[in-house]
């Protein structure tokens, strides 16, 4: 099949009003134009969440769809990825730590985007399964931006300045954490990031509430419990249904997230004596602001 033919069968489809759009018709295997590109890279910004079907890669294959998104970046978790693709990071119910005993799941189940600790975070998170369970394991995604326009006046003066540090993970998070998360905190030695609470997205010019309340140390001038406590009713007055998508795998599923205008938590609704595996590539960002 053509190049030009490809194109033409490809569909994109909304999945709600506010969040989500599925994409149908296309093989990421084979060459695109960069038109069919831009269509994608375009999809997933404007709908925060995109779901390319029916893909079949190996991890490789999976690595080079990736890269039409943009250039790709390192996971900070280095422990666990696919053998010979160090960008290809691997997500499993059934990983040991450095001890032998089951890694604790559940730490990123709450809402949150990737790598704010990082200068230049990911743009694009993006997840494929290699393992499902019967049932459950879904990701979910709010629309941030929606979200920040939705809030109440004097909200959204209060935090649209705001700055927040961010570390590998926060002192007050430090309890739910896994022995190895612990020491890689320990052995570094970087300083606080320091980040937008509400970023403005570099190719829309929108903004969005925007942090990860396991990494955000404090917000600058609160205290740390101070600063836990405010995230969180923060994210209780501004996440609502309207904003959220629940994306439920099947296997040849491409999930993309725009972190810019996002953020997204796991899943852990399923029967965990059942297999769940999924490969994890990052796409770099620009600094926020």
């Amino acid at each position: 099949m053509s190049v030009l033919a490809r194109e033409r069968t490809m569909k994109i489809t909304k999945i709600k009003e506010h969040i989500g759009a599925e994409v149908t018709g296309i093989d990421l295997r084979e060459p695109i134009d960069e038109a069919t590109r831009k269509r994608l890279y375009d999809a997933a910004v404007d709908n925060v969440a995109l779901v390319i079907r029916d893909q079949q890669f190996t991890a490789a294959q999976y690595q080079a769809a990736a890269e039409l998104f943009g250039e790709l970046m390192e996971d900070q978790n280095r422990r666990y990825l696919v053998d010979g693709l160090p960008l290809v990071s691997v997500l499993d119910n059934r990983h040991k730590d450095s001890k032998g005993q089951q890694a604790k799941v559940g730490k990123n189940a709450t809402w949150h985007t990737d790598h704010t600790n990082q200068e230049r975070p990911p743009k694009f998170t993006m997840l494929y399964p290699v393992a499902l369970p019967d049932h459950g394991g879904g990701t979910s995604v709010c629309n941030m931006r929606d979200a920040y326009e939705a809030l109440p006046e004097d909200i959204k003066k209060r935090i649209t300045d705001m700055k927040t540090a961010n570390t590998l993970i926060s002192s007050a998070r430090f309890k739910i954490s896994n022995p190895d998360v612990l020491n890689d905190q320990m052995e570094a030695k970087a300083p606080p990031t320091i980040q937008p609470l509400v970023r403005t997205h570099p190719d829309r010019g929108t903004k969005a509430i925007w942090f990860h309340n396991s990494k955000t140390e404090n917000i600058l001038g609160m205290e740390a419990e101070e600063t836990q406590e405010f995230l969180d009713k923060l994210l209780e007055t501004a996440i609502k249904p309207e904003f959220t998508y629940v994306h439920e795998y099947r296997l040849g599923d491409m999930l993309i997230v725009d972190n810019r205008s996002a953020m997204h938590k796991a899943g852990f609704d399923y029967d965990h004596s059942q297999h769940r595996k999924l490969y994890r590539i990052l796409v770099r960002g620009d600094r926020p602001y």
